[in-house]
């Protein structure tokens, strides 16, 4: 999850599941790749890690903990998703993760999962549709408060939408919240604040 949580695509995208690992453990290490392969618009990698994904909800079904292959039907989904990004199919891509979204703010998420609204913020902000990316961020900050991607993503999409004053106040949020943090967004942070 870190490499994810931090975007190194391509770390996330070379992941190896743990040796001897249970196959919904598994699972979570191909569902990571195809995320990251999805924001590297990799398709091929992509494609692979949900046949994987797949082989691994089949032999969970298969196992003595059955009753997890049902919640795993998100993560492919999201899988999913981010593949159709990877090919262009951005209308396809869209199509599929706001219901896993709805279904999130519906029912609540795991404690590791990342917020599918987010990750749907994500992909509109790739897409260049920063005021309908904004709009995502700002659902999923209610639901996930101060998560720095959230507030980073907020801040970016709100710049790119020449919300000047909205992307103030989340840099200013997660600079707030990140006091001694090191990462490079926090640095951008503080230069596009400075300069206002």
């Amino acid at each position: 999850m870190y490499a994810l949580e931090t975007h190194d695509w391509k770390n996330a995208e070379a992941l190896a599941p743990p040796a001897g690992a249970e196959p919904y453990n598994q699972a979570i290490t191909y569902w990571a790749r195809a995320i990251a392969a999805g924001h590297l618009r990799d398709a091929a990698a992509a494609r692979d890690a949900i046949a994987h994904y797949e082989a691994m909800v089949e032999a969970t079904r298969k196992g003595k903990e059955a009753h997890i292959a049902k919640y795993m039907d998100t993560g492919r989904d999201e899988a999913r998703a981010w593949l159709a990004f990877a090919e262009g199919k951005n209308e396809e891509a869209l199509r599929l993760l706001p219901p896993v979204a709805d279904r999130q703010d519906a029912e609540g998420k795991g404690e590791v999962e990342l917020p599918a609204r987010e990750m749907l913020a994500d992909m509109l902000l790739e897409m260049g549709r920063p005021e309908q990316a904004l709009a995502e961020y700002e659902k999923s900050l209610k639901t996930d408060p101060n998560r720095f991607n959230g507030l980073y993503g907020a801040a970016q999409a709100a710049e790119s939408a020449h919300d000047s004053e909205k992307a103030k106040l989340y840099y200013a949020q997660l600079l707030k919240n990140c006091e001694n943090g090191e990462r490079p967004e926090l640095t951008r942070a503080k230069t596009l604040l400075a300069k206002q």
